[in-house]
């Protein structure tokens, strides 16, 4: 099968009954964020701003993008790399991913947090797994954070080590089942990085060699993987800027 047939397999392998309205009827906070999908033109991703996601009309997808009106949920979806998908250049990987929109960026001077609630019913076979969160520097395009969900349950926070990348250091945070619904907080504030689970006392991070970038938050289904397709359930987002 070729990469195009395998993309265009998996899409109908995870293709399912949407809501009438869009995803941004029923999360109103979408319209604070870009979408990038994992198809576009001449392998290019597709992005969508808020504005576009916003209201009933909104956009959807049925294979990557769309609410599940029985359980009350955005079911973002994203596949992996060997197939043709559209990738951003400085990525070797395909994502169905929220980027923050407004505000663009913060300073971690003040209070930032994210607060998700969701599942992983279907993790990819990266050596840390799916990317469900992030805190991403706006001076200089690289991740101050990933928070990454294996096919194990295990869940790790990879903090950059360098402004330039390519030199994570992970750290396992929590263990949560395959399909188990779970809240995380991402937190960058007063210049500390932190990650707690369901409330708990947060684990604490140190960005000093990063020298504490502006940055913005980043949600959704970053796949990692080769060969499997990842599915993130999305009950709610809630960002705190103060």
């Amino acid at each position: 099968m070729s990469p195009k047939q395998y993309l265009l397999a998996g899409a109908l392998h995870v293709m399912t009954t949407w809501a009438t309205c869009a995803p941004g009827y029923y999360m109103p906070i979408l319209a604070n964020f870009q979408l990038q999908l994992p198809y576009g033109t001449d392998d290019t991703p597709l992005y969508v701003s808020g504005s576009e996601l916003s209201g009933c009309d909104g956009y959807q997808n049925s294979s990557w993008f769309y609410w599940n009106e029985t359980s009350s949920h955005l079911v973002m979806n994203a596949p992996p790399s060997s197939t043709d998908c559209a990738k951003t250049p400085g990525s070797k990987h395909c994502r169905t991913e929220l980027r923050e929109e407004d505000p663009s960026s913060w300073s971690p001077s003040g209070t930032n947090t994210m607060t998700v609630t969701l599942s992983v019913p279907e993790a990819d076979d990266g050596s840390h797994g799916t990317v469900i969160g992030q805190v991403f520097s706006a001076e200089y395009s690289k991740p101050v954070v990933e928070l990454y969900y294996e096919q194990s349950g295990n869940i790790f926070m990879g903090v950059e080590q360098t402004t330039t990348g390519g030199d994570t250091d992970f750290t396992q945070v929590a263990t949560v089942p395959e399909g188990t619904k779970f809240t995380y907080e991402l937190s960058y504030s007063d210049y500390v990085l932190s990650f707690a689970l369901n409330g708990g006392t947060p684990a604490t991070f140190d960005t000093s060699q990063l020298g504490y970038p502006n940055g913005y938050f980043k949600v959704g289904d970053y796949n990692q993987g080769t060969n499997d397709y990842s599915k993130v359930d999305v009950y709610s987002i809630t960002i705190v800027h103060e």
